[in-house]
């Protein structure tokens, strides 16, 4: 035994390292970065860029500091004085010596996105007729999965009674690879293992659900008699083993659009081996299974209104039209509403804040917490709170029209050029450090361009359409759903035509399509045919993007 770990028979020297305060231990060789030790363990780290150092969101605290490799460049621009001294690195970029205790952030797991889908289980159980006692038996059972980029959502259904038996969601293991698909679509190209690496740690996820699926509802795998599966292309690919390569390289094209149907064993997942696995069928590579079930629920291809579905999440896919044609776009909203790439910007968890006012007079801030039962200091910004920071901002004339911070007003705060840099949302405070949470240049600027592309996305898909108009509009997916629409419209990220329309918040519309789709099998047929009939939009190529993007960049004026 040696300081470093041990030796035997002649194999490399293992490291022991302690992951804090999980209090879960494991030998690594030496030179392995903290990144990967964690990942080994299914520690969950946040890597908004991919484990490439960028984003600086990996943070973590170790003892003893000697234990690690030295400060990189990139921890040196990114990390204060003060963070390195208290043993602040990058999870992606240090290196590990000899024996280590690494302290993780609690972002948190259970974060709201991931309860919201859970808890949607009782919304479709509101319009689904329900036994007090569930069937039994072989077969009697079903699965709906639904595979998020940032969330994975299961719903256990009695197929004979059309009860929704138990729902579990959780974080999508797979974003300590990556944030957001073309991060993880580039991890699969770089590493030899990539596609397997992200295939099997969603697949150990959903048979982790699925057990607590099955222990809390007294059932057994054997009941179940078949699965359905929903997730945006990229997810839909890797988790049925299916390389993702080709969407990341124009014309981004999927390896089929069609629906695909496989047995659990070809899957790796922990049902009976003949059980079948549904996968929704894709519109394009950038529009998926996800959105297909959100049109299944909404039924948009049959009704006579006009209806505008948006899916916001890291990516925003748009769904517009009725029974004589429908029309889908995506759009690169980014990651930036989810908040990410955003300096005080964090997940939907205790801490975050999820909405904010700004009194036009006085220019004070307030604000409300998630969970601020038991977390009283604010930790960071989530997608709800960014939305309402910049559109309290822009009514109060903090923001200007082209993105710019009005220097002078209290709460704004310049550089040494008198340019105004940031703006004081709320002093925080983290378990190494006090710190200010701001809205940024930077944030503001990551802002436009996300709502730019939504909206500009929104008006060049019903110029295309030739609709000038939508009855309906229905918000859905992991941000929309929860943010507060108003201040979305004053931003300009919504058209103005939203105020006419009936506007309908659904949780997750893309897991309530997959559970249709479970529970009555003729859906399949009129769903596959409805994808096959949507008329694609490729916004990028559009002749008129680049200037209307440019255009929708900039915010309403007072």
């Amino acid at each position: 035994m040696t300081e470093k770990g041990f030796q035997k028979d002649g194999q490399e020297a293992a490291i022991r390292v302690t992951f804090q305060p999980q209090g879960r231990s494991c030998r690594v060789p030496e030179g392995r970065t903290i990144m990967a030790a964690a990942a080994s363990q299914a520690i969950d780290l946040r890597s908004d860029c991919g484990g490439r150092g960028k984003c600086g969101k990996c943070l973590v605290e170790v003892t003893p500091a000697a234990h690690v490799s030295q400060i990189t460049e990139i921890e040196s621009q990114s990390l204060s004085d003060q963070v390195i001294k208290k043993g602040g690195r990058l999870a992606c970029r240090a290196q590990i010596t000899g024996p280590l205790s690494v302290s993780v952030p609690q972002t948190g797991t259970d974060g709201r996105e991931a309860l919201g889908k859970s808890l949607e289980a009782d919304a479709i159980n509101d319009v689904r007729p329900h036994l007090k006692s569930r069937s039994t038996g072989e077969n009697a059972l079903g699965l709906a999965i639904d595979i998020g980029t940032t969330t994975l959502a299961l719903y256990l259904c009695d197929l004979h009674s059309g009860a929704i038996l138990h729902s579990a969601a959780e974080a999508n293991p797979q974003r300590r690879y990556g944030e957001d698909v073309i991060s993880r679509i580039a991890y699969s190209n770089d590493h030899q293992q990539g596609l397997e690496i992200l295939r099997t740690t969603i697949v150990e996820a959903i048979n982790n659900l699925i057990g607590l699926c099955l222990e809390n509802s007294g059932a057994d795998k054997q009941e179940i008699g078949k699965v359905t599966v929903v997730g945006n292309t990229t997810m839909q690919h890797l988790f049925a083993g299916l390389h993702p390569g080709k969407l990341g390289l124009s014309p981004y094209m999927p390896e089929s659009c069609s629906a695909r149907h496989y047995r659990a064993a070809d899957l790796g997942l922990a049902l009976t081996k003949k059980c079948p696995v549904y996968l929704f069928p894709v519109v394009s590579g950038f529009v998926g299974g996800d959105t297909v079930g959100a049109m299944l629920w909404e039924k948009t291809y049959l009704r006579d209104e006009v209806s505008l579905i948006i899916d916001i999440g890291t990516n925003g896919e748009i769904v517009l039209g009725n029974r004589e044609s429908t029309w889908v776009a995506s759009c690169a909203t980014g990651p930036a509403l989810e908040g990410a790439h955003i300096e005080s910007g964090m997940r939907a968890s205790a801490g975050a804040i999820e909405t904010v006012v700004v009194d036009p007079a006085s220019y004070l801030v307030d604000y409300t917490l998630i969970g601020e039962d038991t977390v009283r200091t604010p930790r960071g910004l989530c997608g709800s709170g960014i939305i309402d920071a910049v559109a309290e901002m822009v009514q109060a004339g903090l923001i200007l029209a082209n993105g710019r911070l009005c220097e002078g007003l209290p709460g704004i705060v310049v550089d040494e050029k008198g340019i105004g840099r940031e703006f004081v949302i709320a002093e925080g405070g983290k378990s190494s450090e006090k710190y200010r949470i701001v809205l940024t240049l930077a944030d503001i600027r990551q802002v436009q361009l996300a709502k730019s592309a939504l909206g500009t996305g929104i008006k060049l898909l019903m110029k295309k359409a030739g609709m000038d108009r939508f009855e309906r509009l229905v918000l859905t997916g992991a941000f929309g759903a929860r943010f507060n629409w108003r201040n979305a419209l004053a931003i300009g990220m919504l058209p103005e035509i939203t105020n006419q329309a009936e506007v309908t918040i659904v949780g997750n519309a893309a897991g309530r399509g997959a559970v249709l789709a479970l529970l009555n099998e003729e859906l399949r047929a009129e769903i596959e045919l409805a994808a096959q009939n949507a008329h694609l939009l490729e916004l990028a190529e559009d002749p008129d993007f680049g200037m209307e993007f440019a255009l929708q960049t900039s915010f309403p004026k007072r």
